[in-house]
């Protein structure tokens, strides 16, 4: 008698006989032993499809487990930057400060009156980042970039911006030197260095007078 053992599909060697329309009961010299073979041929086949359809699932799921694991593992702190949006209705000023730092409004406003800013209508908003202590929330350095580049896009059509680090953040000025001018669209900047060494410096305001000054005459030019 052929054996009865159940494959993974619960199917019996006497299933597939009958299947096929031998009786179970049969013998194993009453049947020609080509049809066994057939037997035997169909077994592994349908083992093999039944391996692959409930295994390879598992597989997947191992392999995108291990790259979760290894995408914590190596994954890169999230950025932390705190910038002061300042609108001054055809001005603004974009200011990196430290966690400790105070808006130095008076200067600011001295700022923008300069370039012709309204200081009457100043619009203040504070950019935090990571703007959430929880995870779940994409704040990498690539969304913090996406956020950064929409809030410029708000801004008025001159910005000063004051702090280096801003380019990480803002590719059109990644690479502008200090104390220059740059252009994205009808949209125009003056890069600054560091807030805290023009503030503690007379020569650097003065160079910052300088820039705003010949900047103002390129853009009446």
């Amino acid at each position: 008698m052929l054996g009865d053992g159940v494959n993974e599909m619960g199917l019996t060697r006497s299933g597939y006989l009958k299947a096929m329309g031998i009786d179970v009961w049969t013998s194993r010299s009453a049947i020609a032993p080509q049809v066994v073979v057939a037997v035997e041929s169909a077994i592994q086949s349908m083992n093999s499809l039944t391996e692959m359809s409930t295994q390879a699932p598992d597989r997947d799921v191992e392999t995108a487990a291990a790259v979760q694991t290894e995408a914590a593992l190596v994954g890169t702190p999230l950025p932390e930057f705190m910038l002061a949006l300042l609108h001054y209705e055809t001005v603004g000023l974009c200011l990196s400060l430290g966690a400790e730092s105070e808006l130095p409004r008076r200067f600011c406003d001295d700022v923008a009156r300069t370039m012709g800013g309204n200081i009457e209508s100043l619009r203040y908003q504070l950019l935090k980042w990571p703007m959430l202590s929880t995870s779940g929330i994409d704040q990498s350095i690539n969304a913090a970039r996406e956020v950064v580049t929409q809030k410029f896009r708000q801004m008025p059509s001159k910005v000063l911006v004051f702090g280096d680090d801003v380019g990480d953040y803002y590719n059109p000025l990644r690479d502008l030197a200090p104390m220059s001018t740059g252009a994205v669209g009808a949209q125009t900047f003056l890069k600054v260095p560091s807030l805290t060494e023009l503030l503690g410096s007379g020569s650097s305001k003065r160079e910052l007078m300088l820039a705003m000054h010949h900047w103002l005459r390129s853009e009446v030019l």
